[in-house]
C-alpha cells in the first residue's frame, strides 16, 4: 500500500504554495504510514486558499483534514488525510514536510469517503452537462442502487454589507439529481422525479401517505423514498 501511495503522488498530485501553518503530528504520522520517502513535488499547478477578507471557508463541513478514504483509477488508499473543497470543486491532501496543502487532479479521482463522525462518501460524475455547476464531478452519494440520489454540495460568495474586516462571505446551496442507467436529471419537482423513474403516481401517492412523506418539506426524504421504489422493481 505504501508503494501504491507513493506512486499516486508522485502521478496524480499537483503542489500548491499555500503554507499550511499549523503542525500536526497525527498528520506527519499518517503521511509517513503511506509514504515512506519525503518527496518534493514539481509538476506545475498551485492551491490558494480564499482571500482572509472572506468569512467562513470553502469547504465541505469543515477546514480540518479528516483521515479519510480514495479510490483514485481503481486503486484505493486509506488513512489520507483529506479535504474537499466545495467552492473550487477540488480534493485536498496534506504535505506535512513543507506544511503544504496539495491538490489532487479531479480527473483521476473514482471516488472518496471523507471520515467525518458520520462518513460522507462522494462519486466523480463523468457526464451532466446541462447542470451548470458540474465543475469537476463530485457528487454526495446519498442513496446508492440501480438508481442513485446525488447531493452536489457548492459554495458560493457574496459581498457583505456592512464595514468590517470581512469584504465576502460564503454561503452553501445543495442540488439533488437522481441518477440512473442512462440518464441523470437535476431535481426541481416531485412530479418530475417520479416521471424520470417512471412509478405510477397512484401508487407513490398511497405509499408516501405512511411515512408522511412530503416533497417541499423534505426534498431529500421524499427522494430517497422515490428511488428506493425504483431500486425495488
Amino acid at each position: 500500500m505504501a508503494n501504491h501511495f507513493f506512486s499516486l503522488v508522485l502521478g496524480f498530485l499537483l503542489p500548491c504554495t499555500l503554507v499550511f501553518g499549523q503542525k500536526n503530528e497525527g498528520l506527519t504520522e499518517k503521511y509517513r504510514e503511506n509514504i515512506p520517502l519525503d518527496q518534493e513535488i514539481v509538476s506545475g499547478g498551485y492551491f490558494v486558499d480564499p482571500p482572509k477578507t472572506y468569512e467562513g471557508h470553502p469547504y465541505f463541513f469543515t477546514k480540518n483534514f479528516e483521515t479519510s478514504e480514495i479510490t483514485v483509477n481503481g486503486l484505493t488508499y486509506k488513512e489520507v488525510p483529506l479535504l474537499y473543497n466545495i467552492w473550487k470543486d477540488e480534493v485536498l491532501t496534506f504535505q506535512p514536510v513543507h506544511k503544504q496543502k496539495i491538490l489532487i487532479r479531479a480527473d483521476k479521482v473514482d471516488q472518496f469517503i471523507l471520515g467525518l463522525e458520520k462518513p460522507v462518501c462522494f462519486i466523480r460524475v463523468h457526464e451532466n452537462s446541462r447542470y451548470n455547476h458540474h465543475g469537476n464531478g463530485i457528487y454526495e452519494l446519498y442513496v446508492e442502487g440501480k438508481a442513485n440520489v446525488l447531493i452536489k454540495h457548492r459554495k458560493q460568495t457574496k459581498s457583505k454589507r456592512e464595514v468590517g474586516i470581512y469584504s465576502h462571505e460564503f454561503y452553501e446551496i445543495e442540488d439533488y439529481f437522481i441518477q440512473k442507467p442512462g440518464g441523470i436529471i437535476q431535481v426541481t419537482s416531485k412530479k418530475q422525479a417520479i416521471e424520470f423513474l417512471g412509478l405510477d403516481k397512484k401508487e407513490v401517492k398511497r405509499m408516501s401517505k405512511g411515512p408522511k412523506l412530503h416533497f417541499r418539506s423534505d426534498k431529500l426524504g421524499y427522494l430517497a423514498f422515490l428511488v428506493s421504489l425504483y431500486n425495488k422493481q
